[in-house]
């Protein structure tokens, strides 16, 4: 299931802002595109394309990490696509959620300069807005506007001298943490599963603090748990967390691993879309690398002794996600 989300927040004003700067980059944009179409043409004259294979180490018991943020309509779909295979290969493999968070340390102010327009070339971003800046003095109002939106502490968590969050705002990175809880927590990952189940289905980056204990409960967790949990540990899950993703290099949900092979490769995207990847005997088409079944050969094509369960063909889920899509 999809969680019904709202992406982001900006104010009408800042789409304009945003607009302006798109603006002024439009000329380099086209540039890049055009000689990406012109390598991709030139790709297409090769007689023969090269064979991308994904091999990751085999071991005896496979990992597969899956790192989301609660809230990112992609890594949602990632998790009902990995939830047939976790089920499927249950104890014989490890699936392991992990969770991508922003960390500011010390003085928002200086940090929110970084992720905002300069007020020092609102010239520069009014002659090139097409008209949608009236003048400098807008410009500058609007990026003031900015800065005050994201040096607001209320849209984090703060952890002592530390403030957290993740794309979607300060509910999502509440929300990351308490699924880690329930994950950590339940030996019966089915009910871990039918929880994400619930809050993607029910709950929002608006209301998840208010939403998430009636999905648990229905999944048969103990909130009390979950919420000792996190008013116990949350500082260290979320330094936890980002140990993982800056030791993996990971800004973007989802991407999936296994046993610490992205997969799939980068390389094995194309421009046209008619990439490719070989998993042991089989062909993968670029259009399918996010379904249960290329997944779960991903996974199989890993173990030093394959078990039965991989000789079982996944069904496709109905809401498979774009082949390259995420949230970063």
């Amino acid at each position: 299931m999809i969680k019904k989300t709202k992406i982001s927040k900006i104010p009408t004003q800042g789409l304009i802002f945003f607009s302006t700067i798109s603006t002024i980059l439009s000329f380099f944009l086209g540039t890049l595109a055009f000689k990406i179409k012109s390598n991709t043409t030139s790709i297409a004259k090769e007689p023969k394309k090269t064979q991308i294979v994904f091999a990751a180490e085999k071991s005896t018991k496979p990992e597969l990490k899956f790192f989301v943020m609660s809230f990112c309509p992609y890594g949602n779909q990632a998790e009902e696509v990995i939830k047939p295979i976790a089920q499927l290969l249950d104890n014989k493999a490890t699936f392991t959620p992990l969770y991508i968070f922003e960390k500011v340390s010390g003085n928002l102010t200086d940090y929110c300069k970084t992720r905002t327009g300069n007020p020092d070339l609102c010239e520069q971003y009014v002659a090139n807005s097409n008209g949608q800046l009236k003048n400098i003095a807008e410009c500058q109002q609007l990026i003031s506007d900015q800065i005050k939106q994201c040096t607001d502490e209320t849209n984090y968590l703060k952890l002592g001298n530390n403030f957290y969050s993740s794309l979607h705002g300060r509910q999502e990175a509440t929300q990351n943490i308490r699924e880690i809880c329930a994950f950590n927590l339940t030996s019966d990952k089915t009910k871990w599963w039918n929880f994400i189940d619930n809050v993607n289905t029910n709950c929002t980056a608006d209301n998840a603090d208010s939403c998430w204990q009636a999905q648990a409960k229905s999944a048969g967790l103990d909130t009390n748990k979950i919420t000792d949990c996190f008013n116990k540990n949350a500082s260290s899950i979320i330094e936890s967390q980002i140990v993982e993703t800056e030791k993996f290099q990971v800004n973007s949900s989802p991407t999936i691993m296994v046993n610490d092979i992205i997969f799939p490769p980068e390389s094995a995207y194309t421009q046209d879309g008619t990439g490719a990847l070989k998993i042991g005997k089989t062909v993968i088409s670029q259009t399918k690398y996010r379904t249960p079944d290329a997944i779960k050969q991903a996974i199989c094509a890993s173990f030093n002794k394959t078990p039965k369960e991989c000789k079982t063909v996944l069904p496709e889920v109905n809401t498979a996600p774009a082949a390259a899509a995420g949230c970063n």
